[in-house]
């Protein structure tokens, strides 16, 4: 199995790729460039496209699937929405791979740019792009689920980065006790990352549905708080904050949360909603009906939910 790179050695592999694949210089050309043999330079290309740096599509002349992407888009009232066509075996870490992507494609030296902690990033982790010189933002705080330990590999591995500036938010997602939260919020460490997201060029966010297993933090609350989030209406929640179906906010555990508020990702230039799983399609559409989302990334199989359920709105009565 290859070794997952350091960021630093990720950002080479990423130079040579671009050198090779986008400017057309030989091998010898890039080995004069950096300092290596053109068989380090062959050995290292092939490392990128192991690693995920470099990917390779074949296009088949077909416009259907951007058509439905745009098509997609303009039904939820968005800006543009990306169809991941993945036949993987881990739907989870091909989802947070082509979102990591999205903001690599996008990412300019100078940016701040904000990332939600979530099990599809994380399990992306390894996928992690050498961002230009720029300022990466969490989010939100973090979840142990389960037995496992939290994991913040994305930030870990940002932070590796000598060109990126990663503002961490150290505290938990959702807090047991609103005082706690109190507590927590008064620390000027975590008021100043939180104040970071104030002014974001680029967001990334999870969205889940506030059923079992499709929230992390449904799976954190207690069946009462669940239950009442419920009657209040939340059917989405993205980054621990809850939203109905009309896209109006539902505030039951806004008080034990220590993440981004949803103003802050409406304030945000571009922010990104990533779902995978057609029993999202209701989540979706609220947090597109709340203007928090300018782009989304589903899987086909969400997108073909999306898709029904807008046209069966549509029939006549």
């Amino acid at each position: 199995m290859t070794a997952t790179p350091t960021a630093r050695h990720r950002r080479l592999l990423t130079q040579l790729a671009r050198a090779y694949y986008l400017d057309r210089l030989s091998k010898v050309q890039i080995a004069d460039r950096f300092g290596l043999s053109r068989f380090q330079v062959a050995r290292m290309l092939d490392e990128a496209h192991d690693a995920g740096v470099v990917t390779i599509t074949i296009e088949s002349g077909s416009s259907g699937f951007d058509d439905r992407a745009d098509d997609l888009a303009s039904r939820l009232g968005i800006r543009s929405a990306i169809i991941v066509d993945e036949d993987a075996r881990d739907l989870t870490t091909a989802m947070g791979r082509a979102a990591l992507r999205y903001i690599d494609a996008q990412a300019r030296p100078g940016q701040r740019i904000g990332m939600s902690w979530s099990r599809t990033l994380d399990a992306a982790a390894s996928f992690v792009p050498a961002l230009p010189p720029s300022t990466v933002v969490q989010l939100a705080g973090a979840l142990q689920l389960g037995d496992e330990p939290s994991r913040q590999e994305v930030f870990t591995r940002l932070g590796q980065d000598p060109a990126v500036h990663v503002a961490r938010l150290f505290a938990p997602l959702l807090v047991t006790e609103a005082d706690t939260a109190t507590d927590l919020l008064a620390l000027s460490e975590i008021t100043l990352a939180l104040q970071a997201a104030d002014d974001l060029d680029l967001a990334l966010v999870s969205v889940g549905s506030w059923q079992e297993d499709l929230s992390s933090v449904w799976l954190k609350c207690t069946p009462d708080q669940r239950e009442a989030a419920a009657a209040a209406g939340a059917i989405a929640e993205t980054s621990g904050r809850l939203i109905a179906a009309d896209g109006s906010p539902v505030d039951t555990i806004d008080d034990r949360i220590i993440a981004v508020s949803l103003d802050q990702l409406r304030a945000a230039k571009t922010t990104v909603g990533v779902a995978h799983g057609a029993a999202r399609a209701d989540a979706v559409r609220a947090a597109a009906a709340a203007g928090i989302i300018d782009v989304m990334i589903v899987d086909a199989g969400l997108a073909e939910a999306l898709l029904a359920e807008t046209f069966d709105d549509e029939e006549p009565r």
